[in-house]
């Protein structure tokens, strides 16, 4: 999940990156912490090219899960209106 949402962050932006959030639902949540932990891992063993994804996906983060709030709204509004 947090390679994936990585992917999506930076081939797309943060709307893609809360496209996938949305359909991950709270498991988002989970990806989020673990690319916390590996950008932390990736700190203390000097590797800055693989901390640098997990820093932009963390760094952009309320964003997505903004995005991803609107996308779901806009998901119910929708099915409840036939829009």
């Amino acid at each position: 999940m947090v390679h994936h949402l990585i992917r999506e962050l930076e081939a797309g932006g943060e709307s893609m990156a809360a496209e996938l959030a949305a359909k991950l639902g709270s498991k988002a949540e989970i990806a989020r912490e673990l690319c916390y932990r590996l950008y932390t891992l990736c700190e203390r063993k000097k590797r800055a090219a693989e901390a640098l994804s997990y820093n932009g996906l963390v760094q952009s983060w309320p964003e997505i899960v903004k995005l991803a709030a609107g996308s779901k709204k806009r998901e119910v509004q929708e099915e409840l209106f036939g829009e």
